[in-house]
């Protein structure tokens, strides 16, 4: 018997639905939709669910997170598992949202071109190209930007992506968009990285480029997290330094002396001030900018204590990033 086994694959071998009630409560299938067994490891793993959803409604496909979760990228929310987020699945114009069940949501599409769907090991998932659009367009800011970078990163045309995003122009969460793509960027390592840049452009500093190359002595090279390179302005998110070893972190410091010995002035910006006062880590990328040289405009300065008001608040911070 296969898998995964739906209502009319169980009538076809002659199982009644008493017969499918006694394979699960024997343990030999887990029921993972309405009209949808499975007899394979992690039940709860989205990719499963998705699949048997696929299997159970093949007039529906997977998409946004749950697309870009199956085309191996992870972009669900901080914190968040992906045996417990639902299946985001989304019907072509005029079809049928599947019926309301647990752990599905149903999105009915303003326009879904057969030539955004494709399939995935048996599912049906809108393309990436599709899905990037989709995540930049309805996931909150920093995590919409986290999304696109990883995709840019995937080879997915940022030049396509702007042209889309054009097309949609009067739709709704269309600027949100266009706001999404122009911060992209395809050198992002993590999620973080993404959301540190957003955070600095927002608040008006200049735009830092992720990735740069530093030349040391030596002929040996090393790469900053990102760089501000008109004012050899590095910065560096730590997220890991609770779980590196000794020897990795001590190597972080010797090449770190090595740049700033180089005429580098550094921000390095731990896992806590991102996630609980960003503005704390702003201040002082705004610190080695105005040290390197930099001098805001009337306008810049303003934008900035704007930003740094409302990182201060996380009710503000909230309805800006996180809705």
């Amino acid at each position: 018997m296969e898998e995964y086994l739906s209502s009319p694959l169980a009538s076809a071998y002659g199982l009644s639905r008493s017969d499918t009630s006694r394979l699960v409560s024997t343990g030999r299938f887990w029921r993972v939709t309405r009209g949808g067994l499975y007899a394979g490891p992690d039940p709860r793993a989205l990719a499963v669910r998705a699949h048997a959803l696929g299997i159970t409604s093949r007039d529906v496909v997977a998409c946004r997170r749950t697309a870009a979760w199956l085309w191996g990228l992870d972009v669900l929310p901080p914190g968040k598992r992906h045996d417990e987020w639902p299946v985001e699945v989304v019907v072509p114009s005029g079809g049928r949202t599947p019926p309301r069940r647990a752990y599905v949501v149903g999105r009915q599409s303003d326009r879904l071109p057969p030539g955004d769907v494709t399939s995935i090991g048996g599912v049906t998932v809108t393309t990436q190209e599709r899905t990037a659009l989709d995540c930049a367009r309805w996931l909150p800011r920093l995590e919409a930007v986290a999304a696109l970078d990883q995709f840019l990163a995937r080879g997915v045309p940022e030049e396509r992506l702007r042209g889309r995003a054009a097309e949609l122009a009067g739709r709704r969460n269309a600027k949100r968009l266009r706001e999404v793509v122009a911060l992209g960027d395809a050198g992002a390592q993590s999620p973080p990285e993404s959301w540190v840049r957003v955070l600095v452009v927002d608040a008006g500093l200049p735009r830092p480029r992720s990735q740069v190359r530093v030349e040391l002595p030596g002929e040996r090279v090393a790469y900053l997290d990102m760089g501000i390179e008109r004012y050899r302005v590095g910065i560096e998110y730590d997220g890991h330094d609770h779980h590196s070893s000794a020897q990795d972190r001590a190597h972080d410091e010797w090449r770190r002396a090595e740049i700033r010995r180089l005429g580098w002035r550094l921000v390095i910006i731990r896992k806590d001030e991102l996630f609980g006062s960003p503005a704390t880590f702003l201040e002082r990328v705004a610190e080695r900018l105005w040290e390197a040289g930099w001098r805001p405009t009337p306008e810049e300065s303003v934008r900035l204590q704007r930003q740094l008001r409302l990182l201060g608040s996380p009710e503000a911070r909230h309805r800006r990033y996180a809705a």
